[in-house]
């Protein structure tokens, strides 16, 4: 359910401490589920098995609606369910937010209604995931239990209302999860039209500071620190006398004076809750798979949302889904923003298994309307590009859109008054479009040959310290530092080429890819430089950027020169650096010109490495800002700046692609899209059109269209707003 992540946002929070409750030690001592912090937070088991969505669906393409059954008349739902499948449509999501309605008081469940609302959608070849309903704790569980509300950062507990403020460390609450999830698996476990289950919804906050966290975190940092001197060491609290004689002393970020908590502290408890959030997910799932262990288990998740670290949560799942909401992301405007979406989501899961669980298909808005309303045929695009990025399912949200509640103003597919209108008669063509291509994407992957490495302790690291907050140059535009920026810059030009992404972590594996970037890997472990330096070595080539080795796995600042532990391997040491604020900088390319520099500029002085780019201005002109060192059988790039312009970081990808041996796609018109899947030596290409006129890519050799059997080649035309899928033998 859309507008979790704004949610989030504002409890990145700090609170004050109430006294551990002996009720929860028991809690944990009495259940083996939960073996460490609260639920379990061992080494989670990987789903590590191939997981094929189609066949899962009986052999067609997952194609759905969010669909909420408990918020209309039961006289609608055959008149819903009709125009379902008369659109395509054969997968429902359901149930998400309906503990309520399951469970209308404690010691009663009631899943009648929801019998009859399967029994409808099942009737007109509908199939369901059911969604576990704990992201909306019922008003009498918190009447009951009021302290299983999150505590914020001024020790002050969230009131009932909104949606998932729960505690993940309460122990009421975590029976009462127990006792809905167990039910609602029971009841459905033999079921044929319910596939499978949604863990909760949406996972990721609130941060809470209450005393059952306070314990639990403590009981964390005791499993990750032999003693508490080694915390004491770890964390340097040694710096304004924070040292701890107890571990009951340990505190969590909580609001203080000039909110300035260790930055050490700030960041285990960041790995804490995400530790916590996949804990909370794997205790559901094992409850789940112990009733019922023929239906599969995900959780829809929110893309670069980054309080969570999807790679260790994904691991108790047997397929991901997320919610792609292009026009969410204001910052990334263009089709490249959900595009990094869906690699990254892909790649978060061992087996690559995906789906879009909430795809937007109208305008979004909660109290107020956010955006302006887009073409109905761009939605039908934006399905294509989940599928084009390697989704074997598309889920639009919602079917209807609510008249009540807080999103009143996000749109379904359609209205409230049911009318078939346009943004339904795009779901129904797309319905008739998918069992064409059913059996060309059924085993087909991406497969890439660059990845783009996200380190969630250095976005976490960034987070709590975020460099640099500034006017930008002339009093332009601000020049504030911004991972996810960072990302987009480099992986947008690989995108303009036509080149697949993979979106890895520092726990996968590298040895498949031709080239690695890892934009500003501030925080970094022995571990993860051993195994970049291995596939260096072995003829791979690393892209770094500035603030690279910074800071050791404790996020304290190396003592070593920059860029720390990567210095050898990048070829460089850095004494200076230079913060923008107000002044301009140039990069000085030589042949290739000069390009704009922004944010941060580290003055790189060469060892082994040699320059490819200098400063232009300022007291270090002449000093390198793009170097390249030879590393065995590869090559390290540092780039010690940022630029505002797109030209810059074609020519870096460009030249890095060629000298890794990366084919180079072909030139793309400026809204359009290329992007590739394989299976058994046929290649399938979506061409994707975002503009509102007609657009031509020139592809080598011939290709069927997979939507027509027409056979195209040469000069490829793309309408307005629209999709081909061509294949051919490779």
């Amino acid at each position: 359910m859309p507008g979790g992540r704004t949610i989030v946002r504002r409890a990145f929070e700090r609170s004050q401490a109430v006294k551990p409750n002996l009720r929860l030690f028991l809690v944990l001592f009495a259940s083996a589920a939960l073996s460490r912090a609260t639920f379990g937070a061992g080494p989670h088991v990987p789903v590590a098995k191939p997981f094929d969505l189609i066949a899962w669906n009986g052999g067609r393409f997952v194609y759905g609606v969010d669909y909420y059954p408990e918020a209309w008349d039961e006289g609608q739902w055959e008149k819903d369910a009709a125009m379902m499948e008369q659109a395509g449509i054969n997968f429902v999501r359901l149930g998400e937010f309906a503990w309520a309605k399951m469970q209308p008081e404690e010691g009663r469940f009631d899943f009648a209604w929801l019998d009859r609302a399967l029994k409808v959608l099942n009737a007109h070849g509908i199939r369901a995931v059911l969604g576990t309903p704990t992201a909306a704790p019922p008003a009498w569980l918190y009447a009951r239990y009021p302290d299983i509300a999150a505590m914020d950062e001024h020790g002050v507990r969230y009131r009932f209302g909104s949606r998932r403020n729960y505690c993940l460390h309460n122990p009421d609450f975590l029976a009462a999860t127990r006792r809905i999830v167990g039910a609602i698996a029971e009841h459905y476990k033999d079921h044929p039209g319910v596939l499978g289950w949604q863990i909760d919804n949406e996972l990721g906050g609130p941060y809470c500071y209450d005393s059952y966290c306070q314990t639990a975190f403590q009981k964390w940092c005791r499993s990750k620190y032999p003693t508490l001197a080694a915390l004491n060491r770890a964390w340097g609290t040694i710096f304004w006398g924070h040292t701890y004689t107890a571990w009951s002393q340990v505190p969590l970020p909580w609001n203080t004076l000039y909110e300035a908590h260790s930055p050490s502290l700030a960041l285990d408890y960041n790995r804490f809750f995400s530790d916590s959030t996949a804990d909370y997910l794997k205790f559901q799932a094992g409850i789940l798979r112990r009733i019922a262990p023929s239906k599969a288990i995900t959780h829809n998740e929110m893309g670069l949302f980054d309080a969570i670290d999807y790679s260790v949560l994904n691991a108790s799942l047997d397929f991901v889904a997320w919610d792609n909401y292009p026009m969410f992301e204001p910052d990334y405007a263009s089709y490249y923003g959900p595009a990094l979406g869906h690699d990254l989501m892909r790649r978060s899961i061992e087996n690559q298994s995906f789906m879009v669980m909430e795809q937007q298909g109208g305008l979004p808005g909660w109290q107020i309307f956010w955006g302006r309303q887009a073409s109905p045929a761009l939605y039908r695009v934006w399905a294509y590009q989940a599928i084009a990025h390697g989704a074997d399912g598309v889920c639009f949200f919602r079917w209807r859109t609510s008249r009540f509640g807080t999103e009143q103003y996000w749109q379904g597919i359609l209205d409230q008054d049911s009318y078939p209108n346009a943004r339904y008669q795009v779901v129904a063509q797309m319905g008739k479009e998918l069992p064409k291509l059913t059996e060309l994407l059924d085993g087909s992957k991406v497969v890439s040959e660059v990845a783009l490495l996200v380190s969630p302790d250095s976005r976490w690291a960034f987070h709590i310290q975020p460099l640099i907050e500034g006017a930008g140059a002339s009093g332009g535009p601000k020049a504030n530092f911004d991972y996810n920026r960072q990302l987009h810059e480099y992986y947008d030009a690989r995108r303009r080429q036509g080149i697949n992404v993979d979106v890895v972590f520092p726990q996968s594996e590298f040895s498949s890819y031709k080239v690695i970037i890892a934009p500003s890997l501030f925080v970094v472990d022995a571990p993860l430089v051993s195994k970049l330096r291995q596939f260096v070595e072995q003829g791979g080539a690393l892209v770094l950027t500035y603030r690279s080795g910074v800071k050791d796995e404790h996020n304290v600042v190396t003592d070593h020169t920059l860029p720390g532990p990567l210095a050898s391997l990048a070829g460089v040491a850095i004494h200076e650096f230079d913060p923008q604020t107000n002044q301009e900088q140039e990069i000085d390319a030589g042949a290739a010109g000069r390009f704009p520099a922004r944010v941060w500029f580290d003055i790189l002085e060469p060892s082994t490495a040699e320059v490819l780019a200098t400063y232009a201005k300022g007291y270090y002109a002449g000093k390198a800002a793009v170097t390249r060192n030879r590393v065995g059988k590869g090559w390290v790039y540092y780039v010690g700046t940022e630029s505002s312009s797109d030209n810059f970081y074609d020519h870096g990808a460009e030249a890095v692609a060629k000298q890794a041996g990366i084919a180079i796609g072909p030139k793309l018109p400026a809204g359009v899209e290329m992007a590739t899947r394989q299976k058994e030596g046929e290649r399938i290409v979506f061409l994707l059109n975002y503009t509102e006129s007609a657009q031509t890519v020139t592809l080598e050799g011939s290709y069927r269209n997979a939507l027509t059997g027409e056979t195209e080649s040469g000069q490829i035309s793309i309408p307005p707003l629209d999709v081909k899928v061509l294949s051919t033998s490779k």
